[in-house]
C-alpha cells in the first residue's frame, strides 16, 4: 500500500516510481496497471535496486521478471 501520495514523495523516489510505472503502463496499458502494481512500483522505488538504462525492453522485462518473481 502506498504509505504516501505520489506528491508527498522524496523527489528521487518520486521519479523512481514514476520510472517503474511508467514501465508496468507500457507492458499492460495505462487501464490494467493493477494497485498492486502500483504498490511494487513504490516498493521498488524505496530501495536501492538499479534497474537496466540500456532500453525500453530491457527495462521492461526487468520489471516484469520481478513483479513475476516477487
Amino acid at each position: 500500500m502506498i504509505r504516501t501520495t505520489i506528491k508527498e514523495m522524496e523527489p528521487l523516489i518520486r521519479d523512481r516510481f514514476h520510472f517503474a510505472a511508467s514501465s508496468f503502463s507500457r507492458m499492460y496499458g495505462v487501464q490494467h496497471v493493477t494497485t498492486e502494481m502500483i504498490d511494487f512500483c513504490y516498493d521498488w522505488a524505496s530501495k536501492e535496486d538499479i534497474a537496466p538504462l540500456e532500453g525500453l525492453n530491457e527495462v521492461d522485462f526487468y520489471f516484469r521478471n520481478l513483479w513475476l518473481n516477487k
